[in-house]
Formats: C-alpha cells, sequence, structure tokens
C-alpha cells in the first residue's frame, strides 16, 4: 500500500505561527519602504512637471502655467495638489482658466501634461509661496521666470508628505527659486531667496 505523504495539522499550526510572527516583525517595515519609495516617486513627477512647464514656456515663448487640478482639464484652489496637476498655455495670464483640450495646432490656453490623483491615501502634497501662503499655481513667463499674475517674481516650495504605519512623517521638498530653478531637498525649512529672506518651515498636515 501506498504511503501518504502531507502535513499534520501540528506541522500546518506551527507553520502559520511562524508566518504571522515574521509578518509581525517584517510587515511595517515593507509598509515603511513603500511609502518611503512613493513619496520618493510623486516628488520625482511634480520636479519633472516644473522642468516641463519652465521649458515649454521657453521653448514656445508663452507663458506656461502648473495648477493643481482634480478634473485634469482645469486649475483647483483647494491647496492639496494630490488630487493631480496640469501643465497648460497660459496666454491669457489668468492662472485659473479652464483648458479643455490637449495642444495639438492651437497655441491658446492648451494642456501640455496631465497628472492624475496620487494613487495613496496617506500621502499629500501642499503648496506655499515665498511668503508662507499656500499657493495652488505656478506660472512661468517666456524667460523661465516664475511670476505671479501681477508680474511680481515668484518662488516657493512644496512639501511632499507621507504617514508610515507609526504615524511618523516621510517628506521631501521640492523648492522653486525666483529664477525658476527647481530642487530637491529634506531640509525642514527653507528659506526663500527674496530680499526679506522669508524662511518657509516644512510640516505634514495631521
Amino acid at each position: 500500500m501506498k504511503k501518504q505523504s502531507g502535513f499534520t495539522l501540528i506541522e500546518l499550526m506551527v507553520t502559520l505561527i511562524i508566518a504571522g510572527i515574521l509578518y509581525a516583525v517584517a510587515g511595517p517595515s515593507i509598509s515603511n519602504v513603500v511609502s518611503e519609495k512613493q513619496s520618493v516617486a510623486t516628488t520625482n513627477e511634480l520636479l519633472a512637471a516644473l522642468h516641463i512647464a519652465r521649458s515649454e514656456a521657453v521653448k514656445l515663448n508663452q507663458r506656461v502655467t502648473i495648477c493643481e487640478s482634480s478634473n485634469g482639464t482645469s486649475c483647483s484652489s483647494t491647496g492639496e495638489w494630490e488630487n493631480g496637476w496640469i501643465v497648460f498655455i497660459d496666454s491669457l495670464g489668468a492662472a485659473s482658466a479652464s483648458t479643455g483640450m490637449a495642444c495639438a495646432n492651437t497655441t491658446t490656453n492648451c494642456l501640455l501634461r496631465v497628472h492624475g490623483a496620487v494613487n495613496d491615501s496617506k500621502l499629500t502634497i501642499r503648496g506655499f509661496n515665498q511668503d508662507s501662503t499656500v499657493v495652488n499655481a505656478f506660472t512661468f513667463t517666456s524667460r523661465g521666470l516664475p511670476k505671479d499674475n501681477a508680474g511680481n517674481g515668484q518662488s516657493g516650495v512644496f512639501s511632499v508628505c507621507n504617514k508610515d504605519i507609526g504615524g511618523n512623517d516621510f517628506f521631501r521638498v521640492v523648492a522653486l527659486s525666483f529664477s525658476g530653478r527647481v530642487r530637491v531637498s529634506e531640509e525642514s525649512t527653507i528659506t526663500s531667496a527674496s530680499s526679506s529672506g522669508n524662511t518657509t518651515a516644512i510640516s505634514c498636515p495631521p
């Protein structure tokens, strides 16, 4: 008679107990690594969008705006950039007009890039200008300089935040200078390039 092979009930129980212990030990660490990687990826995507907005403004000799957008066609004003953002030719200088269509044979308020909402409920993105007030859009002139609607020079920072399983913050900062250059930082404070030397303290929403 052929001998049957397999696991006994006790062996299965021991295996499950060991697996449970390993998950309890390694699970939080894996989750934290995923959160940190998501923050880095989102930071790079935002950095790329700012580079595109600036380079397209120079190349097309047009004002180009990047703004938060929850619907992928027009600017929002919630201050919550994690809902998505768009890059568009802003020939009217409104930095808030509905763009509606992708750029084809037109150069009048058309979409250049669309980024949908971030697929992570713990991740937040907040934008601030040089006086630490919340901002929902930055516009680059044909010279690649960020300016507001009144023509004043503009700089700012984005805080990209994610919380690990223990509630601790992972954050990275994308800093936009008055010259239009952008850089990534992990500093908790950013000093603007203005004569007043304003400092923006970076913190994650509760």
